[in-house]
């Protein structure tokens, strides 16, 4: 679904990719250098192990590098959120805000799982055990099954979303015209190609929506099903992690957003209206957040069991008091003020107000989810004295350097690839065009692939309990990788092996294509009494036959 817009011109829509300017080098160097603390506190821990963190197994075991890894993945899942929605709904003023959103999707998500391999320790052993002899009730099966699957459908919802537009950089872009035409994959820009491609987009937001609610769901439960820790067991924290990331991802979008629009210089394709759009309705979500969090403090302090109530008071008047009521109202009620007073008056149209906001919002929502990881572990309920968290410098070079990191890869994909969706050639709406029929060896192709993926996973499933002979998690992870190349598959494959060629005897030996405009083209100019005034399938008893 690409937008037609009569101001958009394809220099302009195409302008960042060249990778000149002393901006864009200075750049790179600046989050290269912040980039480089999150591989130094990563060796520090490799070297040393886990001591030289505030970790420990007489006290917080989980630090503010888990509340990180939340804080990633819950920003990675709006990105793909936003995509879809305005696909499904048309929401065509935002439409240009759909693929800078995937690409925050997968610069989060690399952060986050990069994070992930990172506080194990051994990323090697941690990968060989989860995938080769991981449990299924084991929360890091669940989380690398969920991630593996919102990745790979991801990735083939942006690409297929893309597709087009690369095939236009190949021409656009004469000094990465090999780069763009690879990816391309041939690609043949038809009324049929293009509505063969935006039905499987379609259909693949419908799948994409509730595969990002799971992977935070999971993430939830991750904390919500340890009866032992007290302030986690809680059946409502897969929609409170639902939420949080609806959060943070709208807040990090919004200042994503901001910086491109001034760096780029994008203020025809993102004007102020859309900024209070998105403040309007971070604010919205901002306000369901503070009701969560009300309802979960009231219940943890009013009439909870010991354990509960005593890690509740801990937050909200103990030694985390402090932490705990700075992001509250300086995080959350203070920019909720703002979008408020900007969304009730109509003549406040302003974008460092939203962004500040929004700014205010990540900071604190990325404070609570530390509240929420900390705190539990000094009140274990065990009868021993709880060594004190206190973060060293290897957990906050991970943090900090994450930022720059996920900067840095956004920057990349920015520089690489076509931000702004390119306008399509106008056509008359009226006339609805559909996907041809796949032919037979393609129709097998997609279902041989959809048959093997489904049957891979009830194999994985299957044999679950024997993780030590059958690894079910590689072999129903082989599984949903197949059946998520099902949509790649049927937008990619072509629609005949080998196309056919037309013989023209007045034009030449030269094969002409089968294409009805240009086989009119040559009939045209072969003889000057032969004018066709209408596309060669439009006139009745004129059509060419195929050269055997």
């Amino acid at each position: 679904m690409a937008m037609s817009v009569p101001h958009d011109d394809e220099r302009d829509l195409l302008r960042h990719l060249p990778l000149t300017g002393s901006g864009f080098w200075l750049s790179v160097t600046v989050l290269a250098i912040g980039t480089s603390a999150l591989f130094y506190g990563f060796a520090l821990q490799t070297l040393y192990g886990h001591a030289v963190t505030g970790q420990g197994s007489h006290g917080a075991i989980w630090g503010i590098v888990v509340a990180n890894i939340v804080n990633f993945i819950g920003v990675s899942h709006v990105g793909i959120a936003i995509s879809a929605v305005v696909r499904l709904l048309r929401l065509k003023r935002y439409q240009q805000l759909a693929r800078l959103a995937e690409f925050i999707t997968l610069a989060a998500i690399t952060t986050a799982v990069t994070n992930i391999g990172m506080d194990v320790g051994r990323p090697e052993r941690f990968i060989q055990n989860v995938l080769w002899y991981g449990r299924y009730t084991a929360p890091f099966v669940w989380s690398c099954t969920v991630i593996t699957t919102y990745v790979c459908g991801s990735s083939v919802y942006l690409y297929l979303a893309m597709r087009r537009d690369l095939w236009v950089c190949e021409t656009k872009v004469p000094s990465r015209r090999w780069f763009y035409g690879l990816l391309a994959l041939g690609y043949r820009d038809t009324p049929a190609s293009r509505a063969r491609h935006n039905r499987v987009v379609w259909w693949l937001a419908v799948v994409i929506l509730p595969i990002m609610v799971s992977v935070h769901s999971v993430y939830g439960y991750i904390f919500g099903l340890q009866p032992g820790r007290p302030g986690w067991y809680n059946p409502f924290q897969a929609p409170y992690f639902v939420l949080g990331a609806i959060v943070s991802g709208f807040s990090t979008v919004i200042v994503s957003l901001a910086v491109l629009r001034k760096t780029m210089r994008w203020e025809q394709f993102f004007p102020p209206r859309i900024f209070k759009g998105l403040g309007i309705f971070l604010g919205f979500v901002t306000l369901l957040y503070m009701y969560f969090l009300f309802s979960e403090y009231l219940t943890g302090t009013y009439a909870a069991p010991e354990g509960e109530r005593v890690v509740f008071h801990d937050v909200l008047f103990g030694r985390f008091a402090i932490v705990t009521w700075s992001a509250m109202l300086g995080g959350m009620l203070l920019p909720f003020g703002l979008l408020f007073l900007q969304g009730v008056n109509h003549r406040i149209v302003s974008i460092p107000l939203t962004v500040i906001a929004a700014l205010l919002i990540n900071a604190g929502l990325w404070t609570i989810r530390t509240v929420v990881v900390v705190p539990t572990f000094y009140h274990p309920l065990l009868p021993w004295d709880v060594a004190p968290y206190t973060p060293a410098l290897a957990e906050w070079c991970i943090v900090f350097g994450s930022f720059f990191f996920f900067a840095l890869l956004l920057l990349v994909l920015i520089k690489m690839f076509p931000v702004l969706e390119l306008p399509e050639a106008e056509e008359d709406e009226r006339v609805a065009v559909r996907a041809p029929r796949m032919p037979l060896w393609k129709l097998a192709a997609v279902a041989g692939s959809a048959v093997a993926g489904v049957a891979l996973i009830a194999t994985g499933v299957g044999n679950r309990l024997q993780p030590e002979f059958f690894h079910p998690p590689v072999i129903w992870l082989s599984g949903i990788i197949l059946l998520l190349s099902v949509p790649f598959l049927i937008c990619v494959l072509p629609e005949r092996l080998r196309p056919p060629v037309f013989r023209v005897p007045s034009v030449g030996p030269r094969p002409v294509a089968s294409h009805p405009a240009n086989a009119g083209r040559c009939l045209a100019s072969a003889s000057h009494r032969l004018v066709l005034k209408a596309p060669l399938h439009a006139i009745p008893g004129k059509r060419l036959r195929p050269f055997q």
